[in-house]
């Protein structure tokens, strides 16, 4: 009970004080309000929150062995850009789209483009077929061989550009350097 009344007489004494009122109880309260907020952004972008529910889902064992872990979380691709805390989540194709071209804004406009010995044409992909980024990049952090990589395989080309198979020298060259 001694310690209460020793408590009660300190409080008594610091809001009599102006200093204690408008400097250190705002500074305190600025802090906290500071703590809860950082905390809430933290707990609502933590990737474990997601994977508490989503863990036993094939493609977060991919984004988890992949390289974007540590530099892209499923908030920067699953939720509304620019929100301190995100509540609209989605893992459509035309929603995730967004999320990339908020990041790579330049890719859209790219003319040909060389990278090892393949060439590509950005500008006419996104805009001309209005193709979305994961329809040719899935693999950036869902691959389901290799991780890693943000090259489409030979095989998600093939699935649009199907006259490669007949393998003459002029479809070759329509990608390959």
């Amino acid at each position: 009970m001694e310690i209460f009344n020793l408590l009660k007489r300190l409080i008594i004494y610091l809001v009599k004080k102006k200093w204690f009122l408008f400097g250190v109880l705002p500074g305190v309260l600025i802090i906290g309000v500071a703590v809860v907020i950082l905390a809430g952004h933290f707990l609502m972008t933590y990737p474990g929150i997601c994977l508490s529910c989503h863990e036993s889902q094939t493609r977060i064992k991919m984004w988890t062995q992949s390289v974007h872990p540590s530099q892209v979380t499923c908030v920067n691709c699953h939720a509304e850009p620019g929100q301190v805390f995100p509540h609209k989540f989605s893992a459509k194709d035309e929603f995730v789209n967004k999320n990339c071209l908020y990041c790579h804004r330049e890719v859209e406009n790219r003319e040909t483009e060389i990278s090892n010995d393949i060439k590509i044409t950005h500008r006419m992909h996104v805009q001309e077929l209005e193709l979305t980024c994961v329809h040719c990049h899935r693999n950036v952090v869902h691959e389901k061989t290799i991780p890693g990589t943000n090259k489409p395989s030979h095989a998600t080309c093939i699935e649009c550009h199907e006259e490669v198979e007949a393998r003459d020298s002029e479809s070759c060259q329509r990608c390959h350097v």
